[in-house]
Parts: structure tokens; C-alpha cells; sequence
């Protein structure tokens, strides 16, 4: 049965407080398996059969067998540290590093799975939690998926961005940049080239380079004291577009311009660390129309649709119809006053649950 209402307050209460239990489990990309562990004890619960895969997903079939809807939630956030930081109610909001990227979407997965539990799809669904999504992890989870399972159609789940439905894919790459040279004392080996001296200029270079794809320096690091000079400096790179074939182009010039070194005895080195395919999504035209079809009937707004960089991205590079939908709203992503609000999670999480009764019934096996 398609679902053309908002979620009572019970189930939002308990969508929120599986959000805040989850956020406060640290999780960061390559270190999910204590968030992995909490999402497959809950899915056993309710009487499902979930399993680690062979990276950390957590990967529950229900239905029949069969090439499957894929429901992905990934479980890693930005944060390094393995400490954990527990959400904070205050009225509305439930604020955490992470709580809306996303442990609200996981939530929101545990919630479909109460429902399907109650009520079976009649097509194959594959609920997963995805590990390495962020940063570096460079699509790991569900591109494992994509290798292990055969699957006809895939969502992935946010916490943030209930408003909007991220149609298409924005293709990435992200590059370490490397600059080592001899090093040595601040005053006695003056005048020896520096690392981080070449990097900064490097950089200057890299950024001119990369229009009209967008580039973003997200880390440097290197040197070991203020009175040394570096032997060793390095920064990362992240360079997006939607056009895939202007981020390929972006690279051929950034490698030029990062090797173009203006200081004697530096030596530069520069790697791919990760890749995201992108895609215009037109392979998705009829799962983002049952997505519009699902908001409508719960009473949201039309979504503003715009290309995104998700678990989707895996699945459009492939050919496979993809989308991302949000949950509910907030603000401060990816940083430590992160917070989303509660009331809107009983239409988004509605929405989603809509999408999925709809493709189940639409989207072929």
C-alpha cells in the first residue's frame, strides 16, 4: 500500500531517536563498524536477516530474489575522531556532528525497514548501509554493492535536503599534491628551498588552473617545526563538475601547473586519491517521477532538482537510474554545530517511504 500521509508523531519520535542513538556513535570513513553493528542489530529485531558484507556494508534483502531496489544510507561522517560526540534535543532540533550526514538517514532506513518488515514489497529491495561515502572513501560501500548484487534501481538516503532531489550526478576527483626537498635548519641552512614554500606557490597555480571546474584545497600538511625548513609538504584537492569530461580536462592541467616548479630542488609529485563518475541522470526520468508523485501526496512542495554527489553517483556512472532524496532540514553540514529539525522528518521520511511502495510496483525486475 502507497502511503499518501505524513508519519504520525510516534514513528518521528522514534526516526529521531534512532537518529540521535546513531550520531553518537563515531563513524568516520574506514572506522564504521561500531555504526555498522547498531543498524544491523536493529534490522535483526525486526525479524530481518541483514549481513557485513566483505567491505563493512550492511546489506538486507527483503522480497523476493531478483535484480533489486537498492536503498542506501551511508554510515561514515566527515569527523575523525573515534571519541563520541552524542545529539542534543532542544525542542525541534536535534543538533550533533553528523546528525543530519548522516545518521538521520540511516533512521529514515531503519524506518522503511519497520515498514516492509509489516508489510513485504513485492519486488526484491536491498537495504543497505553504505561505509567509505565521504571524502576519501571514494563510493566504496555501494560500489561493492554495485559489483556484488544485481540492481535495477537505487536511492540514496540524507538526512539534509528534504526540499530538494538531487537528480544527476556530479562527477569528482580528488588529488594529493606532494612536494619534498633536502630540508634542513631555518637560519644555519638558509636559503635551501622549502617544501611548504613550493607547495604555497604550487597551489596558487593549481586553483588558477581548474575553471570552469570547481576546485577546493580541503587539507595541507607537512613541515615538522617552526625553526625547520620542510622537507615535506602536501595538500588535497577536490575538483568537481557536472560535466565529467571538463573535471578529466582540469586534471591534465593541474598536473602541468603543479609540476611547473618555480623552486630549484623541489621535487613535485601528483596523484589521483579518488574518483566519483558523474552524469546527467536522464537514465533516472522515471524513478525521479515517482519521487515527485511520493512528495505530492504527503502535501511538500515540488523539490528543487539539482545534480548532487552521492551514493547515486556509483549507481548513474553505470547506467543504472539513480536519485538522492533528504529527510528533513537543517544546517551546519560538516561542521560540529550540525542540526536538523524534527517536525519534518514525518514528510520526508513519508515521501521516501512512498517513492520506494511506488518503484517497488514500477520500476521493472
Amino acid at each position: 500500500m502507497v502511503p499518501d500521509a505524513p508519519l504520525p508523531a510516534e514513528e518521528v519520535e522514534r526516526i529521531a531517536a534512532d537518529a540521535a542513538l546513531l550520531c553518537g556513535i563515531p563513524a568516520p570513513t574506514g572506522h564504521e563498524g561500531q555504526r555498522a553493528q547498531a543498524v544491523l542489530e536493529r534490522l535483526r529485531e525486526l525479524g530481518l536477516e541483514p549481513a557485513s558484507d566483505a567491505v563493512g556494508n550492511v546489506v538486507c534483502r527483503v522480497g523476493p530474489p531478483g535484480p533489486a531496489l537498492a536503498l542506501c544510507a551511508h554510515l561514515d561522517t566527515v569527523f575523525p575522531s573515534l571519541e563520541p560526540q552524542p545529539a542534543v534535543r532542544d525542542g525541534a532540533r536535534l543538533g550533533g556532528p553528523g546528525v543530519g550526514d548522516n545518521a538521520l538517514g540511516l533512521a529514515a532506513l531503519l524506518a522503511v525497514a519497520r515498514a516492509l518488515a509489516a508489510d513485504p514489497p513485492t519486488g526484491p529491495v536491498l537495504l543497505v548501509a553504505t561505509v567509505g561515502e565521504e571524502g576519501l572513501g571514494d563510493l566504496r560501500g555501494v560500489t561493492h554493492l554495485l559489483d556484488a548484487e544485481p540492481v535495477r534501481a537505487l536511492v540514496a538516503i540524507e538526512g539534509h535536503g528534504v526540499d530538494s532531489l538531487a537528480v544527476g550526478a556530479v562527477a569528482s576527483a580528488r588529488v594529493r599534491v606532494t612536494c619534498s626537498g633536502p630540508g634542513g635548519h631555518s637560519w644555519s641552512d638558509q636559503g635551501r628551498p622549502s617544501a611548504i614554500h613550493a607547495l604555497v606557490s604550487a597551489a596558487e597555480r593549481i586553483l588558477a588552473a581548474a575553471p570552469p571546474a570547481v576546485a577546493n584545497v580541503g587539507v595541507i600538511e607537512g613541515g615538522t617545526a617552526v625553526n625547520a625548513i620542510a622537507e615535506r609538504a602536501s595538500l588535497v584537492l577536490d575538483l568537481r563538475h557536472v560535466d565529467p569530461a571538463l573535471v578529466e580536462q582540469a586534471l591534465g592541467r593541474i598536473e602541468r601547473a603543479a609540476r611547473t616548479a618555480p623552486v630549484a630542488g623541489i621535487a613535485t609529485a601528483v596523484e589521483v586519491v579518488g574518483r566519483r563518475p558523474g552524469g546527467d541522470g536522464t537514465v533516472s526520468a522515471a524513478l525521479v517521477e515517482l519521487a515527485r508523485e511520493a512528495r505530492d501526496a504527503v502535501g511538500l512542495e515540488a523539490a528543487e532538482e539539482h545534480p548532487a554527489s552521492t551514493d547515486a553517483n556509483a549507481a548513474i556512472g553505470r547506467g543504472i537510474p539513480a536519485l538522492g532524496v533528504g529527510v528533513s532540514r537543517g544546517e551546519d553540514a560538516h561542521t560540529e554545530r550540525e542540526w536538523i529539525a524534527v517536525p519534518p522528518i514525518a514528510y520526508g521520511a513519508a515521501a521516501l517511504l512512498g517513492l520506494v511502495r511506488r518503484a517497488d510496483e514500477r520500476i521493472p525486475v
